[in-house]
């Protein structure tokens, strides 16, 4: 009885934000002291505006220390300037002074409440201290402040894509996007947001936009390959991959996308080669060996799958797949069958809803003799998932082998009438002939 669990091919959407910076320009040092501040750039006249220019003016070399001592001086001739505090929270947080730059950046709010760069660059940093619930409050305060403002938007869209509110998040992008058609984050953003939201077409179509905005940019490639691999258009995906790779070879995402691309066509031995380039050039990430256990697995390579999915869990512990699919060989195999025990119940407790993982750990309690557990470890996996009409039948064929006809009958006639060709059908029926009537 084989219970190898396959996991989906879309890998979890990056930090969006690093992503809208990348597509914009930036580079991966630019990103390490990325700008808190939403604008600090604001025109004025007199001495405080003179001192706040030159503060600006320095901020653009590097000069942190000018910079800094400008704006205090642009503070001293106006205590309450927000540009200038601004300025100073963008000259903490380029020094890597992070609380100091959100004490600049409270001041700015406190002294205007309706400054809408104060209260963007209060969310952004906000989000930064994990404080996601007051970031939210300052983020729409700031877009309801400026109705062009188009990073708090973004900010904004980006915190609600990652909390799952993908429909909420389209809103806001499309949002910035009638502020900044040509920006090729932002349409890249949208694209990710259509595709977690369930519609790989609108998806295919913003990413192609994203990807002639940015040539020369892999990323907006990857998530384009991935829109066409989920609408059905495998061509287009490997088409999309490739160039991708083209431009950045070492690209782990988009190594890990072409593995599974070849292994959807039936080329197992090419996917395994970009799994084992992939774990080559992130050797600390886990997904590359869990990819290679389940071609290995699935062509019968037991020893090989099962080193692959070891090397997955001392990298990711808490990986459900790989730990589901151990124990799910070790029953297999007749082997280890404590340990295995073990595998499952991390697996379950990794991701208790998850039906096939409570069916793998009953199915491992059966081997051990423990008829009561599996029973009810089966009954878990039925009421997680009642459609299933192979896990009914395991659960059937432990009610039968713990003399209990009558449940057995009712849980093997449910699998047939759910789906009458399941895989086991046949041994189904069987095991309900022998049982006779009531």
């Amino acid at each position: 009885m084989k219970h190898q669990l396959r996991s989906a091919s879309f890998q979890p959407l990056p930090a969006l934000a690093l992503m809208i910076a990348l597509l914009a320009g930036a580079t991966t040092a630019d990103l390490a002291a990325a700008p808190v501040v939403n604008d600090i750039s604001k025109p004025g006249s007199g001495a405080a505006a003179e001192s706040y220019q030159r503060g600006i003016e320095a901020l653009g070399k590097g000069d942190l220390k000018v910079a800094e001592a400008s704006f205090r001086s642009a503070l001293r001739q106006d205590p309450k300037m927000v540009s200038a505090l601004l300025g100073l929270g963008e000259v903490a947080f380029l020094s890597r002074r992070v609380d100091d730059a959100g004490r600049w950046i409270e001041q700015a709010v406190k002294a205007d409440p309706k400054d809408a760069n104060a209260q963007a660059s209060w969310g952004r940093f906000l989000v930064l201290k994990g404080r996601r619930a007051e970031a939210e409050v300052a983020l729409k305060q700031a877009a309801e402040l400026d109705a062009k403002a188009f990073r708090p938007r973004i900010d904004l869209a980006d915190m609600l894509l990652s909390r799952g509110d993908a429909e909420g998040a389209i809103v806001l992008y499309r949002e910035a996007l009638t502020m900044s058609p040509e920006h090729p984050g932002a349409r890249y953003a949208l694209g990710q947001a259509l595709l977690k939201a369930g519609y790989p077409a609108a998806a295919a179509t913003e990413l192609t936009k994203a990807a002639s905005l940015a040539k020369g940019n892999p990323l907006p490639l990857v998530a384009l390959a991935r829109a066409e691999f989920a609408r059905q258009q495998p061509d287009a995906a490997m088409a999309a991959v490739d160039q991708a790779l083209r431009i950045q070879p070492s690209l782990v995402d988009a190594l890990i996308l072409k593995g599974d691309l070849l292994d959807s066509r039936g080329l197992p031995e090419p996917a395994l080669r970009h799994y084992e380039r992939a774990a080559q050039l992130a050797p600390k990430l886990a997904l590359p060996h869990m990819r290679a256990g389940m071609i290995q697995q699935q062509r019968g390579q037991l020893d090989a799958a099962t080193q692959a999915y070891q090397r997955t869990i001392v990298l990711d512990p808490k990986q459900s797949v790989a730990l589901n699919n151990l124990a799910a060989m070790a029953v297999e195999r007749k082997q280890n069958l404590k340990q295995a025990e073990g595998w499952a119940r991390r697996a379950v407790a990794a991701v208790p809803r998850a039906a096939q993982f409570h069916d793998t750990l009953a199915t491992v309690l059966l081997a051990q003799g423990d008829r009561q557990g599996a029973i009810a470890s089966f009954k878990t996996a039925t009421e997680l998932a009642p459609k299933d009409p192979s896990i009914r039948y395991h659960l059937g064929k432990a009610l039968a082998e713990a003399g209990d006809k009558s449940e057995a009958r009712k849980a093997l006639q449910e699998a047939l009438s759910l789906t009458p060709n399941f895989p086991a059908a046949a041994e189904a029926q069987k095991l309900l002939d022998s049982l006779g009537t009531p």
